[in-house]
């Protein structure tokens, strides 16, 4: 049978000759944002004589690129372009295709001339794309692969045993894999009969206009709910349509449309499903925020509505969790701290330990890879992405990532969870790329919590977060302080100045400019005025930030356990009294004995020795020292704090030298990967980093 479907021409655009893909701001054209699929006797029809159209036809041939390396393609299209275009393709003639294909299409008036609105208006109604349905033919390097995997569940199935089908990370694209993949679920699934289905996000790669991204996810929800079972999506990030593409980023509300979320409250993405049969509760959790300071995550908000949803449950329920990322940075190498995950853990935790509930499993997806973790009193569980993709880099340590491969059974990959409740045992059946993997779920003592904190206790060499988190917040505000601590840094590294009227502030350049809306010196204001600026110009999700006090700080190191490093910075401005300013805060607060010193004014220093013979004092310095280690023994320094260059010096070994005499070395900024193994190697101290998560 024939179909004639319009295309959807997008005015203000053309195709560009290169490359075949779309050109904004350009009055005399309109073309196809979506790229459609053609074969032998297809037919493109203009429906007025007095405009002209161009295909740009793309090959089903694949850039590997977008498989076997962390790329996006910006249009999520993997097929390549012919360059049949030239300038002179423009026809009002039907165009009939000879080969299987893909295409877009572009077109411009007749007479030349600029888009009128009515031209505008016409666009929708104006090319016609005349194809037969044809039928999807089984590929043959999975037959044996549908088969096995329908016997597996049904050999596992009992009235107690919930069956459901979960993928995740699909990123659907122009001459994807996606077809294959649906084809194989709907097959497996006419044996296997599943009681749900459940897509953990990251359907597309979120890249394209909203209208065009809703009409890809509509067609892989469709694709799944032609399973006739529930389907069930917990968006991931890139389901926000953000991703370099934040002008066209879905609310709420889109979301919930968009992705057909089956919870009542409108406001909201997360929802929970009862399924009585089993006595389950699915809990499915959104962990994303792109406005938010860290994106990953869940809100205090959500932890209510968590708590609400478990503990207003029946007794004897038992909870399945749906997450896109992971509860842990540790286990999502994309995560330098997920918002609120400890705490997330910590409710569901509390929840197990009860004697009425159970939660049964914990599942994510987000680090194309698997993995078990198995520290938490249930497993929590990550699955491989239904994307066709292989690279091992860019992954969670010993998280388990799958070789695939075109036209292979290992093309395709995703799971059958089998939930045996009697048993209380997980049986995921892979499909595709990967092993079958099983675990227990039943109740056991929790270790993650302090198995982290005998980690942070056992490093080599502590960290110390410079100018707090600085790579992810405001250097030297409140918010740096605050996420180096709950990244688990051993210390902060800060800088303290004096203002006009006196105060101790918390900056590190002597001007304020580089790091605040206002200019000028630090020692030109009063505190009053200086709380006027924003110290925030690099973090626009953090807002307005305001200076920190000395005072403040110490308040908030006092309830940790962590270090202050406090650089006094008396190498450009001698500030009068700033030694003893700081010496006599470090006593009101209490502090006195976690503090070091430290300075590029090695006089400075010296004089904090006077004041107070048992403080902890650090030179600073970043040109190459001869014995570094006699002259800081010479003085009485308790450390030394080299920049990272200085470690290079050949022939010096600094950190045996200091070593020697009882001298710690701590190292200014390390922030590679790469460095911070070569000083565990070295065996210095600690080192001082914008990345405390990369220690």
């Amino acid at each position: 049978m024939e179909y004639m479907e319009y295309l959807n021409l997008v005015p203000g655009y053309r195709t560009a000759l290169a490359d075949g893909t779309m050109v904004p701001d350009s009055p005399k054209h309109m073309a196809s944002e979506e790229l459609y699929r053609a074969f032998p006797g297809d037919c493109l029809r203009i429906c007025n004589e007095n405009y002209l159209f161009a295909p740009a036809v793309f090959s089903l041939e694949r850039n590997p690129v977008y498989i076997y390396s962390y790329a996006y393609q910006r249009e999520e299209n993997w097929s390549a372009y012919t360059g049949n275009l030239t300038p002179d393709s423009y026809s009002g003639e039907d165009y009939v295709f000879s080969e299987e294909c893909w295409f877009r299409v572009c077109v411009r008036r007749r007479d030349g001339e600029d888009l009128t609105e009515a031209d505008k208006e016409y666009a929708d109604r104006l090319m016609e794309f005349y194809h037969k349905e044809r039928e999807y033919k089984e590929k043959p390097w999975f037959g044996r692969e549908i088969k096995d995997t329908a016997e597996s569940i049904k050999r596992e199935d009992n009235p107690h045993t919930m069956k459901l089908c979960l993928l995740t990370d699909t990123h659907f694209a122009v001459n994807g894999t996606w077809e294959d993949t649906a084809y194989n679920i709907r097959r497996v699934a006419e044996e296997a009969r599943y009681d749900a289905i459940v897509h953990l996000g990251d359907i597309t790669d979120g890249m394209l206009s909203k209208k065009l991204t809703a009409k890809y996810v509509g067609r892989i929800i469709d694709d799944l709910e032609k399973c006739q079972v529930p389907v069930y999506i917990t968006p991931g990030n890139h389901d926000s349509n953000y991703f370099q593409n934040r002008e066209n980023t879905l609310t709420v509300s889109e979301m919930r449309n968009v992705y057909r979320l089956k919870g009542k409250d409108e406001g909201r993405i997360d929802y929970y499903i009862d399924v009585p049969k089993y006595g389950v509760r699915m809990i499915f959790l959104n962990s994303f925020d792109d406005t938010a300071c860290i994106r990953y995550g869940y809100t205090q908000e959500q932890l209510e509505w968590v708590k609400n949803v478990l503990y207003g449950a029946e007794n004897g329920t038992r909870f399945l969790i749906f997450s896109h990322d992971a509860p842990l940075a540790k286990l999502d190498y994309w995560s330098f701290y997920v918002r609120n995950g400890e705490n997330l853990l910590d409710i569901l935790e509390e929840c197990n330990a009860e004697e009425h509930y159970q939660i049964a499993g914990f599942f994510y997806g987000h680090t194309h890879s698997d993995y078990i973790f198995e520290e938490c009193s249930f497993p929590v569980v990550s699955t491989g992405c239904a994307k066709l993709e292989y690279f091992p880099d860019k992954k969670p340590k010993e998280a388990v990532t799958w070789h695939r491969e075109a036209d292979t059974v290992t093309q395709d990959l995703w799971d059958s969870v089998l939930i045996d409740f009697e048993n209380e045992k997980l049986k995921m059946i892979r499909f595709g790329a990967g092993d079958d993997r099983e675990i227990y779920f039943k109740k056991k003592k929790s270790t993650y919590k302090n198995t982290a904190i005998m980690e942070r206790m056992n490093r080599p060499v502590k960290i110390w977060a410079h100018r707090g988190a600085s790579g992810h917040a405001p250097e030297n505000t409140m918010p740096a302080f605050e996420l180096a601590y709950q990244l688990g840094a051993d210390g902060i590294e800060l800088d303290v100045q004096l203002t006009k009227d006196g105060a101790l502030v918390v900056i590190h350049d002597e001007r304020i400019d580089r790091v605040s809306d206002g200019t000028g010196y630090v020692r030109d204001y009063t505190l009053e005025e200086l709380r006027t600026f924003n110290m925030n110009r690099q973090f626009p999700a953090y807002g307005r930030v305001q200076i920190p006090t000395l005072s403040e700080v110490y308040d908030f190191v006092k309830n940790t356990d962590m270090v202050l490093n406090l650089e006094l910075k008396n190498s450009v401005i001698f500030y009068e009294e700033l030694e003893e300013k700081a010496l006599r805060l470090a006593e009101e607060k209490g502090l006195a004995d976690r503090i070091i010193y430290s300075s590029f004014n090695h006089y400075s220093m010296r004089k904090i020795q006077r004041l107070l013979p048992k403080a902890r004092t650090a030179f600073l310095y970043s040109d190459g020292f001869i014995d570094i280690g006699e002259y800081a023994k010479r003085y009485g320094a308790y450390a030394v704090h080299p920049s990272i260059g200085n470690m290079r010096y050949p022939g010096n070994d600094i950190v045996k030298s200091c070593h020697e005499k009882n001298i710690r070395v701590n190292v200014w900024t390390v922030n590679e990967e790469a460095d911070f193994e070569r000083m565990r190697a070295l065996g210095v101290d600690a080192v001082i980093t914008n990345y405390v998560e990369r220690g």
